[in-house]
């Protein structure tokens, strides 16, 4: 079951990502503190199950709702409150709510809820989607499983020592055209002079993959300051604007970079790298279900 948090609150975010993540066959894939950002991010990513907070920094729950049952969101949306009144709940309800708990007092009502809906998706044989390999086969860099287990795990680890963690996602535009034409041998020159390149950006405790055809990330798991980030994605960005030789020929790749910084952005390991490859894309982001991370 693949679940979307959106909760103001990082630390209480942190809680329900910790506690969804330890029940077999959940996901947590995205987080979102503002509707805006709830409402886009959603409607991309089509989750099973929102978790939905009524309170967001910019924005309501209830806008949220409204908003992806308006757009033809058909996953199951529950909404969670510190004011459990029933207005709240029968105005919820009629917008299009599948459950309302109080983050006080029935949160083990919710993972009660959520633990039978896995049981009946287990029963029904209901099938994950296949896990990409842990390597990449031309690079050799991490793939998406091992990639997601490494964040995780730095994640813990800064977690304890109050440590900011910076993800960018690199989008290289061009890239699977050209393994499509090319082939993936004939083209392994260009994979892996990205590799170095990025490899360049990077220190010796950070985590470098490829984790989609078009896609690299970088993990910093030492991070400074916003600004220290962003001035690394900036030199992402300018050790990718050279050519690329491919047997003799120059080949062009359009590289856009997107970065989430943990605690401030996200604190699951999902959403962090779900963020960034979203600002990879800028405002438009690609059709729905499209997300490469899983």
């Amino acid at each position: 079951m693949d679940i979307f948090l959106v909760e103001d609150s990082s630390a209480i975010r942190r809680l329900l990502a910790r506690r969804l993540e330890d029940m077999p066959g959940v996901r947590v894939v995205g987080e979102a503190d503002s509707a805006p950002q709830a409402i886009a991010l959603i409607d991309w990513l089509q989750p099973d199950t929102v978790l939905l907070d009524m309170t967001l920094l910019t924005g309501t729950g209830v806008d949220v709702l409204r908003a992806l049952r308006r757009k033809g969101f058909s996953g199951r949306i529950l909404m969670l409150t510190h004011h459990a009144m029933d207005a709240y709940r029968d105005m919820c309800m009629q917008a299009g709510a599948d459950g309302f708990y109080d983050k006080g007092s029935g949160l083990e009502s919710l993972f009660g809820d959520l633990d039978e809906l896995l049981q009946s998706e287990r029963a029904t044989g209901r099938q994950s989607r296949p896990s990409p390999l842990l390597r990449d086969t031309a690079t050799g860099l991490l793939g998406q499983v091992a990639l997601l287990e490494r964040l995780d795990q730095v994640l813990r680890m800064v977690n304890a020592e109050a440590g900011k963690v910076a993800v960018t996602v690199i989008v290289l535009k061009g890239l699977e055209a050209l393994l499509r034409s090319q082939g993936v041998q004939a083209a392994a020159p260009v994979l892996v002079e990205i590799g170095r390149r990025l490899s360049g950006c990077a220190g010796p405790a950070d985590l470098l993959a490829r984790h989609a055809n078009e896609q690299f990330a970088l993990v910093v798991s030492r991070a400074g300051s916003p600004q220290e980030a962003e001035a690394m994605a900036e030199r992402i960005r300018e050790s990718l604007v050279h050519p690329f030789d491919l047997g003799g020929h120059p080949v062009r790749l359009d590289s856009h970079v997107g970065l989430a910084l943990y605690p401030r952005d996200a604190v699951s390991a999902r959403g962090l790298l779900i963020l960034a490859e979203a600002r990879a894309h800028g405002a438009r982001l690609p059709e729905r279900g499209s997300a490469v991370v899983h």
